[in-house]
């Protein structure tokens, strides 16, 4: 059972009492009362700390979706019918003017500071008694780190970082109109909650869903990563693998638990978002879809297959794209793996990264909604050639409406950060210091785990791609493959931060509409006999004007990109009609 459950009442409780930030400009909070009688004891201020956490599960925060469509990862819908709002992210032709996905972002993390922000004033509110307890120190360390944690994400994706510091509950109106700060003064802001967060988390924590040292060590990591402080992420992300935390890469046979329900909080998982399907079945008849702090998503929906069975499963928002459907299908397998073969000793038909990641054609050997291959009930063809599967329940059931009453509910939990990013950001850190030997051995951890074939000279046992890797050729082949290969649809807004801070997106959407991609047909025969085929996506010019092949994929973007434009998402609509200190 999931580990939320055991305070969904408290959380429910707190989450109808507490006013968003629309609400508040409307109207005196009434649960405003003096910190002596809200606070009670550390009971209280833990049911709401319980609820900065559940402000997480808002989907907007995330935005999967539009950020993993913003940068190289997705195409949204079907390649020769796209939906105008989504396509807009993919094509570099976003506006605040027109997407409320702005707003809804920027006030879901605002409403997380929000909350942080009120644990903290009833926290520093309490008794040197309650303050000299271990449990007054972990609960200020993690409203510390939460707040800490949505002004990193504001600062690194928009306004250039010129975003508006909260670190007070707002007490009348003129509160809420309050100016941006400069880009190093919320840098110093929000690094000192890191620093407190780091300094006072307990290594782990008795519930695996609150966030522990090794997290506050690895983010405070990535923002010295974001600034280009080589010399300050290092420790912290060596600390982070080498520290008494207890995370460990997931090898062997066990990978193909990796983002499935078994693989839930696995051992080289540092931040999970939980979600579940059994708490909805007791709330209204089931939940609403669309409420933000329910236990469940519509991630499933967004990325599944909706060609199976009545009702469909999925709507398809965004799958990926051609460039990395190849390069999952297509990486070099280690042949001294066992793992890499099947009965005969044939080789697998898609490598294991790829199997855990998407969802392909010509992978004969994974289990998809109860079908063995996938293309014994999905179809692929060239509008859709592949699905991701991290976010999906394909693991458990035949068809996503079987999770509960209607597919816009899944419980599938989100996994935000994991040890492999620790590794591949401590190799980027040795690259940008031109030491080779140990980013690679960095990257070959993560890549033998897969059953990969390892980069660097041959050593004789042919394990090794047999290339000499210098400074330039390892850092191009950690942007364009490691990263976005074992980090896709993970972190927030990874993928198009990462291709910002390089400074090489215009170049990366250039260099992607320039290459030729085609889909081929894949033929099979299904196990009852009957003859099909399918997709494949495969490198090579495909047919002419055709306008659903992935030869229209980046033709936009490469275009539309202009970096001082769409580098950093704008100041929403609203913060600037609304906050006279901004307009």
């Amino acid at each position: 059972m999931k580990r939320y459950i055991k305070h969904m009442v408290a959380s429910i409780i707190i989450a109808t009492t507490l006013q968003s930030c629309d609400d508040y400009l409307e109207e005196i909070n009434p649960n405003e009362v003096s910190s002596e009688l809200y606070w009670r004891d550390l009971e209280d201020s833990n049911e709401n700390l319980t609820s900065v956490y559940n402000g997480l599960l808002n989907q907007y925060i995330w935005s999967i979706d539009n950020e993993s469509l913003r940068g190289d990862i997705a195409f949204p819908n079907l390649r020769s019918r796209q939906n105008a709002e989504t396509y807009a992210w993919h094509a570099q032709a976003f506006t605040n003017n027109v997407d409320n996905h702005y707003f809804k972002s920027w006030a879901g993390m605002y409403r997380v500071i929000w909350r942080a922000n009120q644990v903290i004033t009833g926290l520093n509110g309490m008794s040197e008694t309650f303050k000299s307890q271990e449990a007054w120190t972990t609960q200020m360390a993690e409203a510390r780190f939460l707040r800490g944690l949505m002004h990193f994400y504001l600062h690194s994706n928009y306004n250039q970082g010129e975003i508006i510091i909260r670190d007070e509950i707002p007490e009348s109106l003129e509160d809420y109109s309050k100016p941006t700060s400069s880009s190093s003064e919320v840098l110093t802001f929000f690094r000192e909650d890191f620093q407190y967060a780091y300094d006072h988390l307990p290594a782990i924590q008795d519930q695996p869903t609150r966030v522990g040292k090794g997290l506050a060590a690895m983010i405070y990591a990535k923002s010295y990563l974001y600034t280009k402080e080589y010399d300050k992420a290092i420790p912290l992300l060596k600390d982070v693998i080498e520290g008494p935390y207890g995370y460990q890469l997931v090898t062997g046979d066990e990978v193909k638990t990796l983002f499935t329900h078994a693989g839930d909080f696995s051992k080289e998982t540092l931040f999970e978002l939980n979600y579940t399907d059994i708490h909805q079945r007791l709330i209204n008849g089931g939940g609403d879809s669309w409420d933000e702090e329910a236990y469940t998503t519509r991630w499933a929906r967004y990325t599944a297959p909706g060609n199976k069975g009545a009702g469909l499963g999925g709507a398809k928002y965004f799958n990926p794209t051609a460039w990395i459907t190849f390069e999952y299908s297509n990486e070099p397998m280690n042949l001294n793996d066992s793992r890499n073969f099947k009965e005969g000793n044939l080789l697998r038909s898609v490598p294991l990264r790829c199997a855990q990641m998407i969802q392909v054609v010509n992978d004969e050997e994974s289990s998809y909604y109860g079908s063995t291959p996938a293309y014994e009930d999905i179809s692929f063809s060239k509008d859709i050639f592949s699905y991701f599967k991290k976010l999906t329940n394909h693991d458990v059931v035949s068809h996503e409406e079987d999770v509960l009453a209607t597919p816009w509910q899944s419980g599938k939990n989100v996994v935000v950060y994991r040890l492999a990013d620790a590794y591949l950001m401590l190799a980027e850190c040795y690259i940008q210091q031109n030491n080779i030997p140990e980013a690679l051995s960095y990257i070959n951890a993560i890549r033998e785990r897969w059953g990969l074939l390892q980069l660097g000279l041959d050593d004789g046992s042919s394990t090794y791609d047999d290339v000499a890797y210098d400074q330039n050729s390892l850092m191009e082949h950690l942007m364009y493959i490691e990263r976005p290969l074992e980090l896709s649809l993970e972190g927030y807004a990874e993928r198009a931060i990462d291709l910002r801070r390089w400074g090489v997106a215009k170049q990366r959407f250039t260099d992607l509409a320039s290459r030729d991609y085609q889909v081929i047909d894949y033929s099979f025969t299904k196990s009852d006999g009957t003859a099909g085929k399918g997709s494949k996506v495969q490198t090579g010019v495909g047919p002419t004007n055709d306008s659903n092949s992935p030869e229209i994929e980046f033709n936009d973007a490469a275009i539309n990109y202009i970096e001082s434009v769409h580098a950093y998402l704008p100041l929403p609509n609203e913060e600037t009609l609304y906050n006279q200190q901004v307009n």
